[in-house]
């Protein structure tokens, strides 16, 4: 982070002394004391499994020199002692997740000239995140969020990681609630804006596609009048939503109505290629159309920043997709499809489409819950299965509560199915379920761990050696 002195950051939080130290310039910040750094400053942050007052003296003993608190863990950090380990003393404040946020705030005008590039969307933020970082990674100096740093707590840890000659970073903004995406936005001040797709995400709390496109779009809102916005155009809910931005917009899809057209999509083995509006060829080394169209994102940001496309395709080209994103794993006789990280109807549906043109003995889809679709979840997983149904696959196996739902809806359009209950439970058969040559993809909610299931076929035909 660009450095800041401690009473700096005391003001900017609004805080107020808790044992006060010497003023010394902080260059780092940690909210986990196993990760932390000598000289960081350890925001304690109270979780739902998890509470980083416990961890006071640990962040100590890491080199942390100033900490971050409540005002119950000042309380804390006085009865350990703490207060006389941090040497640049402890601020505390009403809510360290909010004081963090407001840090990232004061840090993101520091690094005024660090070009901000947001991207949100109900699929392939990850995806595209990492593709915009691919390319620019190349020419310019700059960082994407690590991992799925996409709320309240990753996108400040992103912005007060980026340091004075930074070029560019690239946040990840997430949603599950109305007024998130703004928040985040009003945090990030993005000079480049990218909308990646909508589709039925957390209905439970934003109750409509409409709420979602809405949700999304919020984004643009906040945009100065001289940033880009570069927006999935085959949406009727998103185009709607998205009318009242007056500032530059570029439109990406399959639509006649976008800017840059997919055309001429098909799979190379494990991978794909596609043309950018008849012209452009681009090779990518994953599959599936949703990957072109961030890719098309990917390379819409980087012209921004003068990269030029032909350029930008290329360098995509050895793109390589993230853990449990699609990710490819050989287990013995049987090829796998890790696509575990997270599950909602588009998603799943995009999977049917790579598994369909995977080459292997039979095609076998296992689709765990969809989580947070609300009052219509059975439905939703119902035409889930139907839609994976209509495509080339021949066993579908529905794990969870909802997931047999999406057996349900395979076995109307005629598809082999099996049910169970829980993935222990799939775990302990699916060795004995597959055979030599199948092609499998894995992929449910994130609180399901359907990882377990790839975990547990990788084991019984790479230990067993099944043949």
């Amino acid at each position: 982070m660009i450095p800041m002195s401690m009473n700096e950051i005391r003001r900017c939080v609004h805080g107020s002394w808790c044992s006060e130290g010497v003023d010394v310039m902080i260059e780092g910040v940690s909210i986990d004391s196993r990760t932390a750094r000598p000289g960081d400053l350890f925001v304690a942050i109270r979780g739902e499994n998890f509470d980083g007052h416990d961890f006071l003296a640990s962040a100590a003993n890491a080199g942390c020199i100033g900490s971050l608190v409540d005002i119950d863990g000042c309380q804390v950090g006085l009865a350990d002692e703490s207060d006389r380990r941090f040497g640049a003393g402890m601020i505390k404040v009403d809510d360290t997740v909010k004081a963090l946020g407001l840090l990232a705030v004061e840090h993101r005008k520091k690094a005024a000239v660090t070009t901000v590039i947001g991207v949100t969307g109900s699929n392939g933020k990850t995806t595209t995140k990492r593709m915009i970082d691919h390319i620019l990674s190349r020419r310019f100096t700059g960082s994407g969020s690590p991992k799925s740093f996409n709320n309240e707590i990753g996108v400040p840890l992103t912005l007060l990681g980026v340091n004075r000659n930074d070029d560019y970073v690239v946040c990840e903004i997430g949603t599950n609630a109305p007024g998130e995406i703004r928040h985040l936005t009003a945090m990030s001040s993005p000079n480049i804006g990218v909308i990646t797709s909508i589709g039925p995400t957390h209905l439970e709390r934003l109750g409509s596609l409409e709420n979602v496109a809405a949700e999304k779009a919020s984004m643009l809102g906040l945009l100065a009048n001289d940033a880009l916005a570069v927006v999935w155009g085959d949406s009727d809910e998103l185009n709607h939503a998205s009318r009242a931005f007056h500032g530059r917009m570029i439109r990406f899809g399959r639509s006649e109505q976008c800017q840059l057209r997919l055309s001429d999509y098909r799979v190379v083995g494990r991978g794909c290629e596609f043309e950018i509006n008849g012209r452009l060829r681009v090779e990518l080394s994953v599959t599936g159309s949703h990957n072109a169209l961030n890719a098309m994102a990917a390379i819409a940001v980087a012209q921004r920043m003068g990269v030029d496309p032909a350029d930008s395709g290329a360098c995509l080209g050895d793109f390589a997709g993230a853990p449990m994103r699609q990710e490819w794993v050989q287990a013995g006789p049987i090829s796998i499809i890790n696509d575990a990280y997270n599950a909602n109807p588009s998603s799943l549906a995009a999977a049917g489409e790579v598994l369909s043109s995977a080459e292997g003995h039979r095609r076998v889809m296992i689709a765990g819950d969809m989580l947070e679709l609300g009052d219509a979840a059975e439905e939703f997983h119902r035409q889930a299965g139907m839609r994976l149904g209509e495509s080339n696959v021949d066993l579908l196996i529905g794990v969870g509560a909802l997931g047999r739902y999406i057996a349900v809806g395979a076995q109307d359009a005629n598809v082999e199915t099996l049910s169970f209950d829980s993935v222990e439970e799939l775990s302990a058969e699916i060795v004995d379920l597959l055979k030599p040559g199948d092609a499998v993809l894995v992929k449910g909610s994130r609180s399901m761990g359907m990882e377990r299931l790839v975990e547990a076929i990788t084991e019984g035909f790479n230990d067993a050696g099944k043949e």
